[in-house]
């Protein structure tokens, strides 16, 4: 591997770390403030902290720019909308495993709508994080799909779009002007949504819920986001939707440490699984 790919892999894999620990944070923030207006508050203040650090990159944006930047905040948005509503209908552990649809998904969109060349041991990877995510998820609950499962696989659709309109995006924008475009598109996406299907719900701002708020404002929106749009931007998509899918491991790694729940035998054989996975994946051979 070389310099470029390690610096991208470890940003990704960072991104995935914030990712992850905040799962603890926005499980307690979904009982006091409703899903769409979580993404609104978040992104609305990522937007302004993205603003302000990015201010250089925002002076020459075009049309062009603002209409990227309207893609990839809308399925930004309609991934994390249809997530969170698909977790009132299903459990947390299969609305986990379905949502990383997206590691499959990648690589055969990218093939099949750009004719991007990929690996065999890419597609031996994404089957493996599968895998291991499902050890690490699946709670063993008997029964078909329900409409929270599918809602949960089109979130994995939305998200694997996103990653590949992220990719595709950057040729033509700059990659930090597109961050902060996206974030402020998500947010007014969401926003409209909150107030079109989610008025009358309760809604308690207590000083607790605040402070989870600006951590998933700074840490997961603004600082992660940032930094998947910058590995991104050094690494293909197939390869940063296998790192970014590590997000499920460090939620698992969280709730342990945070909730204290057990780590079991499932859960070591998981993680076993997905680190062959990351081994096969960093085999660049070609197709």
């Amino acid at each position: 591997m070389t310099r470029k790919e390690w610096i991208a892999d470890g940003i990704l894999t960072l991104t995935a770390l914030i990712w992850g620990t905040g799962f603890v944070v926005m499980k307690n923030t979904l009982s006091s403030v409703p899903p769409a207006a979580i993404i609104a508050i978040r992104y609305g203040i990522a937007t302004l902290l993205a603003a302000v650090l990015f201010r250089r990159h925002l002076k020459d944006i075009a049309r062009a720019d603002v209409a990227r930047g309207a893609l990839v905040g809308l399925l930004l948005a309609l991934a994390y909308i249809v997530q969170t509503i698909g977790l009132d209908y299903t459990t947390a552990g299969k609305n986990a495993f379905l949502t990383t649809v997206y590691v499959l998904l990648v690589p055969f969109a990218s093939w099949l709508i750009f004719r991007q060349k990929l690996s065999r041991s890419n597609f031996i990877a994404a089957g493996l994080m599968l895998a291991g995510i499902g050890c690490l998820s699946l709670d063993g609950e008997s029964g078909g799909l329900n409409i929270g499962d599918l809602l949960t696989l089109l979130c994995g659709v939305f998200y694997a779009a996103h990653i590949m309109a992220v990719e595709r995006c950057q040729r033509k924008t700059n990659t930090y002007a597109l961050i902060v475009l996206q974030f402020a598109f998500a947010a007014a996406f969401a926003a409209v949504y909150h107030l079109l299907f989610e008025r009358g719900l309760p809604m308690s701002l207590h000083m607790d819920t605040v402070g989870s708020l600006l951590y998933l404002s700074v840490f997961s929106t603004t600082v992660a986001m940032s930094l998947q749009n910058i590995g991104q931007s050094m690494a293909p998509a197939s390869h940063a939707s296998i790192l970014l899918s590590l997000e499920s491991v460090f939620g698992a790694l969280a709730s342990c440490i945070f909730l204290g729940e057990a780590v079991t035998p499932r859960m070591l054989l998981g993680f076993a699984v997905i680190f062959a996975a990351l081994v096969v994946n960093s085999q660049r051979e070609k197709a």
